[in-house]
């Protein structure tokens, strides 16, 4: 009985993970970048992690990430042949943005990279899709920045950070890509990002050193997909006007409130509803808002004491809010021809036998009356309730 126990304590001890890899024998990619080739090749970047530039007690002044671009045919091939000029194993675990070169997108579509990085077992599906506006996919992954040192951990945190603060912003994940592209009611949509200033002058670290950066990446809007091609953008603002209706959380927005001024609202509250209906073989589609807020800024001579300012301003933010998405679905509908609102969706789950005969929901989707209905509640002012400007109008 002894001889048993000490052997299964042995074994206990003895044990060790077959596949263990010390920190120091890896390389951490932290962004990809794709890029169309000729013919059926493609260029492949890494963006891998220069580890002791990020310890304030090893930096030597280098750069923070180096990259390393491949052209091949498959995604699998050119991850593996990457050790042609970096020297350690790959690790992809902590890879936060696929960046996809928007004339790859537009000819060849995404499926093909997809494809592999949705079965790897090495890749977390929490990294964002993001499309290069204007610019290389790599020169995204490329451009520095004195705060985040690392590109692709910029743009991934200034993201997370803009959808906290203003909202607009399409959050989406390769399974979130993926699930739209296999639903029949719903087409993809990412963000768009682009670099203001010149591309060729942010790979360098000594253009930190200036106060007017010479390059910055920075959101775009959406990147519209019909399956899994690029057909178009929409704009930073119309891009907020979609995720209104996806249930936005916090934003800030302006409306006039007379000849020379403007108020805004900060909203910490907005949830959404979709209602379908199929009546005389057209789609109907009723979108309720409901938005809670507070008085953020008021240029307007009217004092936040009154209650009538209260509600002038919830009708003029209702009807500017209406007003607008409105316009966008209808841009939607017009130009792009695609549901990335999720509206079949809801219709499937709302209308199921109904939605099963329906052989293209887009077909529907373009003659589909919109109804867009807003119910505003401005809670409180949020600051002073009188203003100077009353007195000096």
């Amino acid at each position: 009985m002894r001889k048993v126990f000490f052997i299964l304590l042995a074994i206990l001890v003895l044990t060790g993970c077959w596949d263990r890899r010390e920190i120091n024998e890896l390389t951490l990619v932290s962004g990809l970048a794709i890029e169309k080739g000729e013919g059926d090749f493609f260029n492949l970047t890494i963006e891998a992690i220069n580890a002791s530039e990020l310890d304030p007690s090893l930096s030597e002044g280098l750069a923070p990430t180096v990259t390393f671009t491949l052209t091949g045919l498959t995604m699998g091939e050119l991850l593996s042949k990457m050790n042609l000029g970096l020297t350690r194993e790959l690790n992809f675990s902590h890879a936060r943005t696929l960046v996809i070169d928007e004339k790859l997108a537009r000819e060849d579509g995404v499926s093909r990279f997809l494809k592999f990085l949705e079965k790897s077992g090495q890749f977390r599906n929490d990294f964002q899709i993001i499309v290069s506006k204007g610019v290389k996919a790599k020169d995204i992954i490329t451009t520095t920045y004195p705060v985040q040192k690392v590109p692709s951990f910029k743009i991934f945190r200034q993201f997370e950070t803009l959808k906290d603060q203003w909202g607009g912003f399409p959050e989406t994940t390769l399974t979130d890509f993926v699930f739209s592209l296999t639903s029949p009611g719903r087409d993809p949509m990412v963000a768009a990002i682009s670099i203001e200033g010149d591309p060729s002058k942010g790979s360098s670290v000594n253009d930190n050193m200036e106060l007017d950066m010479p390059a910055i990446a920075v959101y775009d809007g959406i990147a519209v997909f019909e399956k899994d091609k690029l057909i178009g953008y929409l704009s930073v603002e119309e891009a907020r006007n979609v995720m209104w209706i996806k249930d936005l959380e916090t934003t800030t927005t302006s409306v006039p409130c007379g000849e020379n001024g403007y108020y805004s609202v900060r909203v910490f509250n907005n949830h959404s509803t979709v209602d379908t209906e199929y009546e005389n073989n057209k789609a109907k589609i009723k979108v309720k808002l409901v938005i809670e807020g507070e008085i953020y800024d008021n240029q307007c001579a009217r004092g936040l004491d009154d209650i009538n300012t209260y509600e002038d301003y919830q009708s003029a933010l209702k009807e500017h809010l209406e007003t607008k998405l409105r316009k966008t679905i209808k841009k939607v509908q017009e130009d792009f021809k695609v549901d990335i609102f999720g509206f079949g969706e809801k219709m499937s789950k709302q209308h199921y036998q109904k939605f099963k005969q329906i052989n293209d929901w887009n077909e529907e989707f373009i003659n589909a009356d919109v109804e867009v209905e807003a119910s505003v509640y401005i809670r409180r002012d949020g600051m002073r309730t009188k203003s100077f400007l009353e007195q000096v109008d």
